[in-house]
């Protein structure tokens, strides 16, 4: 028995849980609907994204301001990597996956 009735054409709608948000989705009229507090969830992530990307601009902005302050103190902190052929900045960065951000189209896959 279905739960829910699409408000747009009286379907039955299906259960989708994207990024740990439960949205309701039309498979006839492909609408989608948020419940209480599912928008906010979805804008937190989008948020917790811009400011991860944010934090890496100003590193890099700060690694480059150094850089060019004192070139030579610059590259006697940062090894060189002989397998890439540049300096390295970001030893602590192990070149993980960022993660794509939250698509509301996402939810049709």
């Amino acid at each position: 028995m279905p739960l829910l009735l699409c408000p747009n054409c009286n379907v039955s709608m299906q259960n989708v849980n994207r990024s740990g948000v439960e949205l309701d989705m039309c498979p006839s009229c492909r609408g989608i609907w948020l419940d209480r507090g599912e928008l906010e969830k979805i804008l937190g992530e989008v948020k917790q994204e811009a400011q991860g990307h944010q934090q890496d601009r100003q590193r890099f902005d700060r690694e480059v301001q150094d850089f060019h302050r004192n070139p030579d103190a610059w590259k006697q902190r940062h090894p060189y990597d002989n397998q890439h052929g540049r300096y390295r900045y970001d030893d602590d960065y192990h070149y993980k996956k960022k993660k794509k951000g939250f698509d509301i189209f996402d939810i049709f896959d």
